[in-house]
């Protein structure tokens, strides 16, 4: 099903949700959790591994990891109700959380660093479930491998001479670009802010939210 329309607040909102999870996730590779918390397919592999040396400890780890991520996806589908995405919806409510998350993050990484980003992992899963689909297209805004299969797809289509839907192109281009962004961003800003680097992306995630409520009580107040 080929896009109708690719609104330009779609793809502002694309790219900053993945620019925001590029950052979180390149953040938690390089302070202490040294591995991904804006996905959790390396993560289960991890937990495979751990499970079969017996290291107990991280294998709990991992399980709250995992099960972080999980609950992230729970209450954004218990907020939303709707995978689909939708103007009418409240996203500022789950944008206001991921913001949250992170700054709990940042709250407790002094004291207690490593099981502070599992608040990273919620705020990834809360993202991540927020918006799964705009008009038939897969929409994953905290990891790539199916942006870039879809690319990957949409390359092999043009080169057998197949119509390509560009609309769909542009929006996972977006996507790509805004995490890679994002990582390159935490990757600069890191040594220069130390921990306080998480208060980028929660500064990010409450203007988003800020930016959404604005769109929805207008979108409201015109269908009144």
């Amino acid at each position: 099903m080929p896009l109708q329309r690719l609104p330009l607040w779609v793809q502002l909102g694309a790219f900053f949700l993945s620019l925001n999870a590029g950052m979180i996730n390149v953040l938690g590779l390089i302070t202490v959790l040294h591995q991904s918390v804006s996905h959790m397919t390396g993560n289960v592999s991890m937990l495979g591994m751990a499970l079969l040396d017996g290291n107990l400890e991280f294998v709990i780890f991992l399980v709250l990891v995992i099960l972080s991520y999980i609950i992230g996806s729970v209450l954004s589908g218990f907020i939303i109700g709707n995978s689909h995405f939708h103007l009418g919806l409240r996203y500022g409510s789950p944008l206001s959380l991921v913001a949250f998350f992170i700054f709990v993050c940042w709250l407790l990484l002094p004291v207690l660093p490593r099981y502070a980003l599992l608040f990273a992992c919620v705020a990834m899963g809360v993202q991540n479930a927020m918006i799964s689909h705009y008009q038939g297209a897969i929409i994953r805004t905290t990891h790539l491998s199916g942006v870039l299969t879809d690319l990957g797809l949409a390359l092999g289509y043009r080169l057998r001479g197949l119509q390509v839907d560009r609309k769909r192109v542009t929006l996972h281009l977006l996507i790509f670009f805004g995490f890679l962004m994002g990582g390159i961003l935490a990757s600069w800003i890191y040594p220069l802010l130390k921990l306080n680097a998480f208060l980028i992306p929660v500064l990010l995630g409450f203007s988003l939210s800020l930016i959404y409520w604005i769109f929805y009580l207008r979108y409201r107040h015109q269908h009144s």
